[in-house]
């Protein structure tokens, strides 16, 4: 995202089409947080250049990163509508030991009890919790997410005219929306099960007097 603009016309010029892009988060906080080394203000001029270029972007965004909160997610999904790339991808805050965000979470009690990664499919899942926002709820962010960034009337055109104009790409967007169906309804169960679970661990609790 630090890339100027005369940068960005000579990898054009040199041939260069697809940028994928660490945007990481909407939320100055945030990156800060996490020592990006780069502002939301440069990030919407480096995409306003992209754009102007004809390069096409690719943005990743991660939810549950140091500081999150409900608010921060907010401003991480209409700051991605904004930005309107081509296509996004969110990933949930992973903490892997030896890493600083480990030891941050470890040392201020946000793992969850069950920190899996990954489920039996190899999907995602939270691990992190933050006061306020649950693991569940940051995994649902996610779906979330991707709801409010494709089914935009903008987004679902631009997907739309490419399938009717390209075979290929009509094919490839059926199988890529199959699987991301799918998965999104594993993750809504997930999400469920673990609130169903909470729920009866709350209930369960012996009343104090």
């Amino acid at each position: 995202m630090t890339t100027d603009y005369e940068t960005l016309k000579a990898m054009k010029d040199a041939g260069c089409r697809l940028l994928i892009v660490g945007y990481e988060s909407g939320d100055q906080q945030i990156l800060k947080n996490i020592k990006k080394g780069a502002t939301i203000e440069r990030a919407r001029q480096f995409t306003k250049d992209c754009h102007k270029l004809g390069l096409v972007v690719h943005g990743d965004f991660i939810l549950g990163l140091p500081g999150e909160t409900r608010e921060t997610i907010n401003n991480t999904i209409n700051f991605a509508k904004e930005l309107d790339v081509e296509t996004i991808q969110v990933s949930v805050a992973h903490a892997y030991p030896g890493t600083e965000l480990y030891e941050y979470a470890t040392k201020n009690g946000f793992m969850v009890a069950d920190n899996k990664m990954v489920d039996e499919g190899g999907h995602q899942l939270a691990h992190i919790q933050y006061p306020g926002l649950p693991a569940d709820e940051i995994l649902d962010s996610v779906h979330r997410f991707y709801d409010e960034y494709y089914f935009r009337p903008k987004a679902a055109f631009r997907i739309l005219r490419k399938a009717v104009f390209d075979g290929g790409e009509r094919k490839r967007l059926y199988k890529e929306a199959k699987t991301f169906l799918k998965v999104r309804a594993m993750r809504h169960k997930w999400v469920k099960e673990r609130r169903e679970k909470t729920d009866a661990a709350v209930t369960a609790e012996p009343v104090k007097v």
